[in-house]
């Protein structure tokens, strides 16, 4: 095996509880895989002894295909897959035990939240009183995955906001028993409830698995920790790779603390740390070391590499958001001049909303690009569409599938005939398709001839997906209810979404080819546990945009990361809570490791908020890169900045784009800070509705005036059109 000491020390520690400490980049892949290999070689475990447990679909492929590579036939009868598919799996299989039902649909967020919707339109004063159904879904899935069920989350409720959350959650779990359907935290928290009331199944599949492996063990949250303890119980070998470091999940329930105190709970483990890393140059690990060594909470460790020291990391100063864009268009197409192919090149940013002026750039400048975490394919409307209908042949008490193609295409089958059937189906306790197809109901005749023809479409394909396989089915359902004339004559881009639809049919092809299971159940089942990274193509040749939080796990060459400002990232909601903050941290850190040759750090000096443009401060985070590793400067508006290290020759502001642009001692164009003109020996009074001139916006009215001396910030309206908000002290403005 071509590892290091200590990974194969990890390899080779094959019995008790195993915590492999592992920094970014430092084979935690190769490990788990070269581990699994050496089990199986060294004859400690059959293939089917073995559960190996990844986050996301496109890391099991991943680890999949590095073993088969050199063990074919090594994955046939061992479980290597996300949390989520290994629940579905041990739910088809014993699922009734618990109460739940072997062909259950799964509903994805889209379907979560619709029910939701439904649950609150069903009781007037919560559609009043209640906050949006995107917060009342969040809040059930923070209780699935702290195992908090409706009855103990009632117990704990507050007020009256909160037991009308509770009511909800209540309603939202039968609208899913009258599905037939689990949600993405059921397919975990069914498997632990199983569990725990079938001590008999537990001991089934604790007693098969010889050997777990859990990956990315830091964004573990209770239910799937609950999970590993219940399967490890028997034999203990648990092997944990994970990096406290780079824990970003709290919002969705991960829980650091799981990688912190394993320890605590297995007191026989054996602690490895992996600090070699084989991605970045030491020049980025260093910076990434200097940064995250502020963190408290964490087990400790500092990267490492053999490789070349690199080049510094380089900061890109500008005056806004649009100007921020064009210096990110100039340096990848700087890059790319230099060699560097798009597919290797990223885009970061903390939130998605700051993709808007980097597109609008980026369209203008013609440079190809895709964005992971934005729509998604299997979110597109027209997908979402014949979905519904596979999902509703697949499971006929479906009702929210049901509601989405009543009357997809046109068929008169409105909302007020869709609201009369529910009724009817509530008062019966029945799926609304029973009530369809039993003629239970009281509507006018022509109603009812409708709802007669779309029983009986139903009908004929029903017998088509009991035949036929995935694509065949999905095909008969688009030729079968005329769906490409109808996204022809009703939508502008209708020849777009047939191509979606289209590639529908594609992706069912695909995934039939090497499946002994075609069905289209099975296809379902397939395309409802994939994530937002698994949207990735490497081979794309596009630049690629993404969140922070996406990019994890991921390595590009070079790395630019945007809006690297105090409010922005560290966000703004972490500001004053030490813990929030230290996992911003992480964040950047992670950021930081996605680079391996060439990273760069992007601020802008205003920025817009709400519709307000703002004067905003560096990253807290960039001053805890050391200055002897950076070229160029870090400049706060409000006046508190570093020696430029750069030696800038020849500035000369660009209007256009809102920065000065300089060539540095070592030949090469980057972006400087804008100077502002110290006005802090002048007394400088402004009141609301004074007029005022500014060197470069022209003459205005000052519309606010907030804070005081240094800190003296004031809002104008220019003649010209637009709103901006300065630092008083520092901007070039004078009164008039």
């Amino acid at each position: 095996m071509d590892l290091n000491d200590k990974q194969k020390e990890a390899v080779q520690t094959t019995d008790g509880p195993v915590l492999v400490i592992a920094g970014a980049g430092s084979g935690k892949t190769r490990v788990l895989t070269e581990r699994i290999a050496y089990l199986v070689r060294s004859k400690r475990a059959q293939p089917t002894s073995i559960l190996a447990f990844t986050f996301t679909n496109r890391a099991a492929r991943e680890m999949k295909q590095r073993l088969e590579s050199a063990n074919p036939g090594i994955c046939e009868r061992m479980w290597v897959g996300t949390f989520h598919a290994t629940g579905v799996k041990i739910l088809r299989r014993h699922g009734d035990r618990a109460g739940v039902s072997r062909d259950f649909s799964i509903y994805d967020a889209t379907d979560s939240l619709e029910l939701v919707k439904v649950s609150i339109s069903q009781r007037t004063l919560e559609a009043r009183l209640m906050r949006s159904p995107t917060s009342v879904r969040d809040q059930i899935s923070r209780w699935k995955n702290e195992l908090i069920s409706p009855q103990m989350a009632a117990m704990r409720a507050a007020n009256n906001i909160e037991k009308r959350i509770v009511s909800l959650y209540s309603e939202y779990e039968r609208g899913l028993r009258r599905a037939n359907a689990l949600d993405f935290d059921d397919l975990i928290a069914k498997v632990v409830e199983l569990f725990s009331i079938d001590p008999e199944v537990k001991r089934h599949y604790a007693t098969r698995f010889r050997y777990i492996l859990v990956d990315e063990f830091q964004d573990t949250n209770p239910i799937q920790m609950a999970m590993i303890e219940a399967l490890a119980s028997e034999h203990r070998n648990l092997f944990v790779v994970g990096d406290d470091d780079q824990s970003i999940y709290s919002w969705r329930g991960a829980k650091v603390e799981h990688i912190l105190n394993f320890e605590n709970l297995y007191s026989d483990t054996k602690l490895i740390r992996l600090e070699q890393n084989y991605r970045s140059t030491q020049t980025i690990l260093d910076a990434a070391n200097h940064v995250i060594v502020n963190n408290k909470g964490r087990k400790g460790k500092e990267l490492w590499t053999a490789g070349e020291r690199g080049e510094k990391i380089e900061m890109l100063v500008s005056m806004d958001e649009e100007s921020e864009a064009n210096n990110v268009l100039h340096t990848v197409r700087e890059l790319a001049g230099e060699g560097v192919a798009l597919r290797d090149i990223a885009v970061l940013y903390r939130t998605n909303a700051q993709s808007r002026a980097l597109e609008d750039v980026l369209k203008l400048g013609s440079l190809p690009y895709q964005i992971i975490g934005a729509v998604r394919f299997y979110e597109r409307a027209e997908v979402r569409d014949i979905l519904a209908y596979c999902k509703l042949l697949a499971n006929p008490a479906d009702n929210v599938s049901l509601k989405r193609i009543i009357n997809v295409p046109k068929r008169g089958l409105g909302k007020t005939t869709y609201e009369k059937l529910s009724e009817h189906a509530a008062f019966s306790n029945v799926p609304i398709m029973q009530i369809l197809r039993s003629g239970a109901f009281a509507l006018g005749s022509s109603q009812t001839k409708r709802c007669g023809e779309f029983v009986r479409l139903f009908a004929t394909l029903e017998s088509i997906a009991a035949t036929k396989d995935a694509p065949q089915v999905i095909e008969a359902i688009v030729d079968g209810i005329n769906y490409r004339e109808h996204l022809r004559d009703n939508y502008p881009d209708g020849e777009s979404r047939i191509e979606n639809v289209d590639e529908l049919i594609n992706a069912a092809e695909v995934y039939t080819e090497n499946r002994e299971d075609r069905s289209l159940r099975a296809f379902l089942e397939e395309i409802a546990l994939v994530a937002d990274v698994d949207a990735l193509d490497d081979e794309s040749g596009q630049l690629t945009l993404m969140t922070l939080h996406n990019a994890k796990g991921l390595e590009f060459d070079c790395v630019i990361i945007a809006g690297l400002e105090d409010g922005l990232f560290p966000h703004i909601n972490s500001m004053d809570n030490e813990e929030a903050l230290e996992e911003e941290r992480r964040l950047f850190y992670v950021g930081m490791t996605r680079a391996c040759r060439r990273l760069f750090c992007s601020y802008a000096n205003m920025r817009r908020r709400m519709g307000v443009i703002e004067g905003g401060s560096p990253s807290r985070f960039l001053y805890e890169i050391p200055e002897e590793l950076m070229v160029g400067s870090i400049q706060m508006m409000e006046g508190h900045s570093r020696s430029d290290s750069l030696g800038f020759v020849d500035n000369e502001f660009d209007q256009s784009t809102g920065y000065a642009r300089g060539v540095s001692a070592a030949g090469r164009v980057a972006a400087a800070p804008r100077e502002f003109e110290d006005y802090s020996q002048e007394e400088l009074v402004y009141s609301v509705g004074m007029r005022i001139h500014h060197d470069d916006f022209g003459r205005g009215v000052v519309r606010r005036v907030e804070g005081s001396g240094e800190n003296l910030r004031v809002t104008v309206i220019f003649d010209r059109g637009g709103e901006r908000k300065f630092v008083a002290r520092y901007a070039p403005m004078r009164p008039t």
